[in-house]
């Protein structure tokens, strides 16, 4: 059925002086719009701009845009999806670092900190937090599986199902180069906290995890499988499963159903469904940063692919992202451009948007140079879906080495070797 969907985006400058900017994206079937400038960021800590697309308890879609970076820590603005205007001006949520994922379970949002894995329930009538809290670090049950001092949790994604909330986290040294196997919980919310059950969680998930989706019965989780390295692709990269509905979540069996082989060298970056058809975005940065790989298309058997978009010879940008979404489309963040493909003749598509004025910006504003994220808002019968693909910890962290790692980068995506030995001097 034809529908009017919205996404969320946001551009950003790395020139000495950063910019940057949160838009909106709306497709009524026939015509996909870019709007830009609904928030625009200048002055001091204005780059790095993230959205997160969500629904209300009303149903009414919203954007959050707020920054990974910025001096005292970056206030929220809420925004109505269908007319870009605001809803609540710069909320300070204390215990949310770094935001990461938002996502509505029955009268509440649920934030979930990059930085110190934390999820933070939030009203949508005020949209301030409650008090109510889920900290990695302190959970009785989580609080075990990770080594104080040594290891560094951050919190990946989180996901409702059923009215069930699920969380993915990462474990990593202090320098981001080591990890250790993902933890997958899933979260009880009761009526003054938030906690994970003895038996509510898996760590045999593969190492540095970052995307979850469903089909069936079955939770998908896409992995980098390490450190994420220029020139080197890890060949422990995987896409898995597990049966989300198992009551001993920690014994339920992870299933590898895809990765790194011959036939595709490279790191899974994505994963979507519709129905039984799957799209998975695989690649690999090669020693100049430069992506290469493919998006593909498949069956839940993950036997037999057909390319969408094959960019194995290299493609620019840092953003890499695949989501199936409403109207039968694909929305793929290539690095840089937006492309809409119509999933039942993905041979072209539909429409193509760039960094450029006319389209992702729009005057006074037109001095961008990056895509720094997206978020799909959806429609008023459908769930917003995160379209971020992997970001990796230098591109995301609010934390001091964060911040230092990417005046380094300058929007690439990790650090060379020799870069590491600078940071750390």
């Amino acid at each position: 059925m034809t529908t009017t969907s919205y996404t969320a985006y946001s551009l950003n400058s790395y020139a000495s002086t950063p910019i940057g900017m949160a838009g909106r994206i709306t497709d009524d079937g026939s015509t996909i719009t870019p709007l830009p400038n609904m928030k625009v960021y200048t002055g001091t800590g204005a780059g790095d701009p993230q959205v997160e697309g969500f629904a209300d308890t009303g149903n009414n879609l919203r954007i959050a845009a707020t920054r990974y970076t910025g001096s005292g820590g970056p206030g929220v603005d809420i925004y109505n999806a269908e007319t870009g205007t605001s809803v609540a001006a710069d909320r300070t949520w204390a215990n949310v670092t770094n935001l990461y994922g938002l996502v509505k379970v029955g009268s509440f949002l649920y934030a979930l900190d990059f930085d110190n894995a934390r999820l933070v329930e939030i009203n949508p009538a005020t949209y301030l937090e409650t008090g109510k809290i889920f900290n990695f670090s302190t959970d009785p049950t989580t609080s075990g599986l990770y080594t104080s001092g040594t290891d560094f949790v951050h919190g990946q994604a989180i996901i409702e199902i059923g009215g069930v909330l699920f969380g993915l986290f990462t474990i990593t040294n202090s320098s981001w180069t080591t990890y250790k196997n993902s933890v997958l919980v899933r979260f009880t919310i009761g009526s003054s906290s938030i906690t994970v059950g003895s038996t509510a969680y898996n760590n045999n998930i593969e190492k540095n995890a970052f995307q979850m989706a469903v089909q069936g019965s079955d939770l998908y989780i896409a992995s980098i499988g390490g450190y994420q390295s220029a020139g080197a692709p890890n060949t422990n990269s995987a896409l898995q499963k597990i049966a989300y509905g198992t009551s001993n979540l920690t014994t339920a069996t992870v299933n590898t159903v895809f990765g790194y082989s011959a036939a595709y060298p490279y790191e899974v970056r994505d994963i979507s469904f519709n129905g039984t058809t799957a799209y998975v975005l695989v690649g690999a940065y090669d020693s100049s940063y430069v992506m290469k790989g493919k998006l593909l298309q498949t069956t839940t058997a993950f036997s037999n692919f057909t390319a969408i978009s094959d960019f194995s010879t290299g493609a620019p940008g840092y953003f890499w992202a695949a989501q199936y979404i409403d109207n039968n489309r694909i929305l793929f963040a290539k690095g840089n451009p937006i492309l809409y493909y119509n999933a039942a003749s993905p041979a072209t598509p539909v429409a193509t948007l760039t960094i450029s004025s006319g389209s992702l910006m729009a005057a006074p504003n037109i001095s961008y140079d990056s895509l720094n994220d997206v978020s799909y808002v959806g429609a008023k019968t459908t769930t917003p879906l995160r379209v971020r693909g992997y970001r990796s910890p230098a591109q995301v962290s609010h934390s001091p080495r964060g911040v230092a790692a990417r005046a380094i980068l300058k929007g690439r995506p990790d650090l060379l070797p020799e870069e590491l030995e600078e940071l750390e001097a």
